[in-house]
């Protein structure tokens, strides 16, 4: 740090994990269109304004003119009150949707069909109908899906040590972090099992449980039903765990959980055990790098996240003021624009159809009490596009039953 008390630059960057190289920062800023105007919508409105050399808002799409007048005087940014509206005003790169999945495959279907890539905010649509009508409705359009999880800085270092082979090949997997396809996206991708059927079996717990913070913080006092939700994925040779209770990403009394084991070593949140050596374990912890803190005066952002000597996360969007979440949805919109450049995307719409499909799997079997055997889906029936956090994966020849 220099004397005036500003950080100097960074050093280059270390070797990011195989399949998740840096986002890439285009001379100008990526333009994006917002058809939503809810608590998620609002997020990518935060980035933009933390990052107006990155992101620039073409405009926002919401129903109410109340709301619209809201969002531009919050935000300063265009407002209007249909598609039609935001895109002959001026076509962005891209447009954003975030909609509740009962209405968000139709407006991703029409800006299929109007040539206007799209990146869907999770789930992309609502049930499996849906999810394979979306499907067959976009084609070979540029349709890619803002699944965040992988790119939270947190589980980008997790996924980055399981790439190194830190942990040998991989056996199992626990997630207890948030609901069915953003658990499930995490699974997968720490198992390897790309487009794999699974067997599912689950069951639900209701407890009472003291109110927690909401989206608009604190509100009540007393208990609520809390409903648990622990399910087995069985791929195999390989087992994911899946365990979440509604209210959970905000509650201070439900804290989130990650296991991942393989055959040389074991991953616990923020700790790694593992074999270097024939009888010689070695233990290992994930330390986090944030600026801001007792005499540091380099503002108050993450810089990146170590295991041990090895720098295994960098935040590409230091020295904005931004939570982990934010820097997760900041990196889909960067990696939307490498899309678009040719390169590769955040998440195909393929990926994230498996997920949700999986997650409806874990529904019905807590609900009925009954095994679910997946059946191959159309999205998995060719082999899968590459992208930035993973290359695709081909179908296996087994064709699974309904258990």
């Amino acid at each position: 740090m220099n004397p005036a008390g500003k950080r100097e630059p960074a050093p280059a960057p270390d070797a990011q994990p195989s399949g998740l190289p840096q986002p890439s920062r285009p001379p100008r800023p990526v333009s994006f269109g917002l058809v939503g105007s809810g608590w998620r919508a609002e997020f990518y409105l935060r980035i933009a304004h933390a990052l107006p050399d990155r992101f620039q808002v073409a405009g926002v799409v919401a129903r109410r003119p109340q709301r619209r007048a809201e969002l531009h005087r919050t935000w300063s940014v265009p407002v209007f009150g249909s598609l039609e509206e935001l895109l002959a005003a001026g076509r962005p790169d891209f447009v954003v949707t975030a909609l509740p999945r009962t209405v968000n495959a139709h407006t991703v279907a029409d800006l299929a069909r109007r040539g206007v890539p799209v990146l869907s905010e999770t789930p992309p649509a609502a049930g499996l109908e849906e999810l394979t009508a979306l499907v067959d409705a976009v084609g070979d359009a540029v349709v890619e899906v803002a699944e965040q999880y992988q790119y939270l800085p947190t589980y980008a270092a997790a996924l980055q040590a399981a790439s190194r082979g830190v942990l040998g090949e991989m056996t199992s997997a626990q997630v207890s972090v948030a609901q069915t396809y953003h658990a499930i996206s995490l699974l997968r991708r720490f198992l390897g099992v790309g487009m794999a059927d699974a067997t599912v079996t689950a069951v639900e717990f209701t407890s009472e449980l003291a109110h927690g913070p909401g989206r608009d913080g604190w509100q009540r006092e007393g208990t609520t039903a809390a409903r648990q939700t622990i399910a087995t994925l069985h791929f195999g040779d390989r087992l994911g765990l899946y365990d979440f209770t509604s209210g959970q990403w905000f509650h201070p009394l439900l804290g989130c959980r990650l296991v991942v084991r393989g055959q040389r070593g074991e991953l616990i949140d923020d700790r790694v055990t593992c074999l270097h050596t024939p009888r010689t374990p070695s233990v290992l912890r994930f330390e986090r790098h944030q600026t801001g803190t007792g005499a540091d005066l380099g503002g108050f952002h993450l810089e990146g996240i170590s295991l041990g000597p090895d720098r295994l996360y960098r935040n590409p969007y230091a020295p904005a003021r931004l939570a982990d979440e934010e820097i997760a949805i900041a990196t889909c919109l960067s990696r939307m624009a490498d899309r678009l450049a040719g390169d590769l995307g955040p998440y195909p719409l393929a990926e994230a159809c498996q997920d949700h499909y999986l997650g409806l799997a874990v529904e019905e079997a807590a609900r009925t009490g009954r095994p679910v055997t997946t059946v191959r889906q159309p999205w998995a029936l060719t082999p899968g596009r590459p992208w930035a956090g993973g290359t695709g994966s081909a179908p296996s020849s087994s064709v699974p039953r309904r258990g």
